[in-house]
């Protein structure tokens, strides 16, 4: 499409005057505040009316600690508001870029999540997001834009354990039990044939409850030829957690769900030898051994 066309329309809600060009077949949205209303015109001024952002490269034999504590800032703050750029927490590479945030954090906003969300799982009330980054006027927000969080500490879903020798897990036990099977190659229980198990197996009583290892999105919850009744939360970074062989699913497909909440109870549904918790973690798409992952 050559030429541009321009739709103005009246938004009865917060009377803003909101602008469509569709030129060469893309549509862009604008939005404008009559002059009237006053206040912050954009997100990112109303943004800086509550937190000051300055960006921080990484040197050699810098750690999130060392830079947390040179800019007065909490660990979990910073992991928080870098949570699409911090893929490993171990190995900082010199020359990343990170953004220091104070009183409060960054949060990368996901496919399907609303302000109401994000709020609700960061405990701050909607109308100080809404406060803090000039939205009055806004009716819809997309995925991959950045809101500040005003007097959040962490990012939920980046939120980790302290771990023995001063290591950080982001992930906790979904349960806790005997180890029965552990990730990597095996001979399959039930078919006798070689198999790699992309996961670990806890034995538990059936019933017993099962917790979210971290902080996320329901991603999956129903039923699987094997994994039985199973549940896939959905996390930053590109982690997922899987639950199977549960009894009970106690959460639905597009909740938010913080670390150690109660979502299942385990069971011995689908392809099971027996009551136990499959438990996977998995990041794009790749297992990964959660012993590895998990504190001691």
């Amino acid at each position: 499409m050559s030429r541009a066309f321009r739709v103005l329309l009246l938004s009865w809600c917060g009377l803003a005057l909101v602008f469509f060009w569709v030129q060469h077949g893309s549509l862009l949205l604008s939005e404008k505040r009559p002059a009237a209303q006053g206040g912050p015109t954009s997100g990112d001024e109303g943004f800086q009316e509550f937190s000051e952002i300055i960006t921080y490269e990484v040197q050699p034999g810098d750690t999130l600690q060392t830079i947390a504590q040179q800019f007065g800032i909490s660990v979990e703050a910073l992991v928080g508001s870098n949570a699409t750029t911090l893929d490993d927490l171990y190995a900082l590479e010199p020359g990343t870029v990170l953004k220091i945030v104070k009183n409060g954090v960054l949060h990368s906003v996901k496919r399907g999540q609303t302000l109401s969300d994000i709020a609700r799982t960061y405990g701050v009330a909607l109308s100080e997001i809404v406060r803090a980054n000039g939205l009055e006027d806004r009716e819809y927000i997309y995925p991959g834009e950045e809101f500040f969080i005003p007097g959040a500490v962490t990012s939920p879903a980046l939120t980790y354990l302290q771990m023995a020798g001063g290591k950080k897990s982001l992930f906790a036990w979904p349960v806790r039990g005997l180890l029965t099977s552990g990730f990597g190659p095996r001979i399959h229980p039930i078919s006798g044939e070689p198999d790699f198990h992309q996961g670990i197996d806890i034995e538990v009583p059936e019933g017993t409850d099962v917790y979210a290892a971290c902080a996320g999105r329901v991603q999956r919850a129903g039923r699987h030829s094997g994994y039985g009744l199973y549940i896939v939360l959905e996390h930053s970074n590109g982690y997922r957690t899987l639950y199977g062989h549960l009894s009970e699913i106690g959460v639905y497909r597009g909740q938010f769900v913080e670390g150690g909440q109660r979502i299942a109870r385990s069971g011995n549904t689908g392809n099971s030898t027996g009551p136990h918790l499959h438990f996977e973690i998995l990041q794009y798409g790749r297992a990964l051994n959660p012993l590895a992952l998990l504190p001691p």
